[in-house]
């Protein structure tokens, strides 16, 4: 099983300590279980600042047999949680920005909200899209208004999708609305003038749903993005708010 998250140092020592000392770790690791999708991913390098800070010696013999030969053994928590399905790291810091989301937010287990107001910035919002997107194998784009709002939306394209062999799928515009299809835009041609090894074609998964998606289908595991407005309220100067749902699909 493909883990879901990583723990700061601090929450790996309450999670793992719990069993051996309930009265000091209780509460935090009732809040913790929460949020905790499992299983979390960590590695010897943490494995090791985690004992010097704490963390039992049971839990450490246990663990650090099965990581100290791994290959992302040395890792960042960073890059660590580039390897798990929803790319988070939990953390106790209030003031955390993606990917790393305060323990007691309203995340809760395998779905992160996040919601920003017309004058918020989306640049973490876009730089949590990159991080999703980067191991991508193939993606699903739902919008009827994409190619619509085109000036915005092809940011995707531009600034978020990896460059790399990725096959890309659209769910076309319903005949019944009258705006510029999204077959017009999301074409063969416009994606080669960006990375020769993406392939585009159409989509049937979502058809008939007046819902925005983002389906992102990964080696880590599949994250659907789900956006109460247009993609291009993403990227448009004078944006609505919006409200982005990210679960494992």
């Amino acid at each position: 099983m493909a883990e879901k998250m990583v723990l700061s140092t601090s929450l790996l020592i309450a999670y793992e300590n719990m069993a051996f000392d309930a009265r000091q770790y209780q509460k935090k690791y009732k809040r913790l279980m929460k949020t905790l999708a499992l299983p979390y991913k960590t590695n010897k390098r943490q494995l090791i600042e985690a004992k010097s800070q704490g963390l039992n010696d049971v839990t450490y013999n246990r663990l650090m047999p099965q990581l100290q030969h791994q290959y992302d053994r040395d890792d960042s928590l960073e890059m660590l949680a580039m390897n798990t399905s929803l790319k988070i790291i939990l953390t106790e810091d209030k003031a955390a920005k993606l990917p790393y989301v305060f323990y007691r937010s309203s995340f809760l287990s395998n779905e992160l909200s996040m919601s920003l107001q017309a004058d918020d910035s989306r640049a973490d919002l876009v730089k949590y899209l990159q991080i999703l997107c980067a191991s991508a194998t193939k993606i699903t784009i739902c919008d009827n208004y994409f190619a619509q709002g085109w000036d915005n939306t092809q940011s995707l394209f531009r600034f978020v999708l990896p460059r790399h062999k990725l096959q890309i799928e659209y769910v076309e515009t319903p005949r019944v609305i009258t705006v510029t299809k999204n077959s017009s835009k999301m074409n063969e041609r416009f994606m080669h003038t960006i990375c020769k090894e993406w392939s585009i074609s159409e989509s049937t998964k979502y058809r008939g749903s007046h819902d925005r998606y983002l389906l992102i289908e990964s080696p880590q595991g599949d994250i659907e993005v789900m956006l109460s407005s247009g993609f291009d309220h993403i990227w448009k100067s004078r944006p609505k708010e919006i409200t982005c749902v990210i679960r494992e699909a």
